[in-house]
């Protein structure tokens, strides 16, 4: 990929006030921006999967990545959980302060995985809702995400099934009756290990939900969304993309001092 954003020697073309891009030039211009901000290849592949999910799924996979990118540390800088004894959560913590692009798919495939819910800190995002959809994919399990506001009390949460199907919630006790077992259906009893503002991250181990509450996104929507995405390419934002395809160009290029 080379040129600038539009021109003859791209996929990309002006559409509007934007461009029309096709997929594998969107995945491809996210994980050559991330690597090139410092961050791992396999970071960076995860993080370039969420930005095509939210791309096709929503139209602000690009725009995600463009307010992330100067949040993604150079070096190989580990994250750090907190995991004091009889605490019911595991609190990721990350000196670095990555985005939720690059902080998710860990953080929800160690959820999947644990006998604990986990905390990813930071503010309710629409990628929450593509970190948990491709973290089912990946794992086949189930998964719960809610709000925890600042004083550590539960808010809005949303609910992928093993199927693809989201749905959402007030609360997750609307989703229907309580859980047992590993999942975190009430955030409430793990309040006083909720350090402050985060994702409450959890496997649902539960029956489906209630007949009463309507998913909010479907397998069928979703496959036709990337099947139109396939044919026709996507239509993403013309400062997002600069952003995020100039970043890109810096892939493997030695500084220059």
């Amino acid at each position: 990929m080379s040129g600038a954003p539009g021109d003859a020697r791209t996929d990309a073309h002006r559409a509007g006030d934007g461009f029309r891009v096709a997929v594998r030039e969107v995945r491809e211009a996210a994980f050559r921006a991330v690597v090139a901000a410092g961050a791992s290849s396999g970071e960076a592949a995860a993080a370039a999967d969420l930005v095509v999910l939210g791309e096709v799924l929503d139209g602000t996979g690009v725009f995600a990545l463009a307010d992330e990118l100067d949040r993604v540390p150079r070096g190989r800088r580990p994250l750090a959980c907190r995991d004091s004894a009889g605490s019911t959560v595991v609190v990721l913590h990350d000196p670095a302060g990555r985005g939720p692009l690059l902080l998710g798919p860990p953080a929800a495939d160690l959820a999947a995985a644990a006998s604990r819910p986990v905390l990813l800190p930071g503010a309710w995002t629409p990628s929450v809702e593509w970190i948990i959809i491709g973290a089912t994919a990946r794992t086949g399990t189930p998964l719960l995400a809610t709000r925890v506001r600042a004083d550590g009390s539960p808010g809005a949460c949303a609910l992928a099934t093993a199927d693809g199907t989201v749905y959402r919630a007030d609360r997750p006790g609307a989703l229907g009756g309580r859980l047992t077992g590993r999942t975190a259906d009430d955030p409430e009893q793990h309040r006083a290990d909720l350090p402050g503002e985060g994702v409450l991250l959890s496997r649902w181990d539960g029956a489906p939900p209630k007949p009463g509450v309507p998913p909010a996104r479907t397998p069928q929507q979703q496959h036709e969304r990337f099947a139109a995405a396939m044919e026709h390419g996507l239509r993403v934002a013309s400062g997002p993309w600069s952003t995020v395809y100039g970043a890109s160009r810096d892939y493997l290029v030695p500084d220059r001092q």
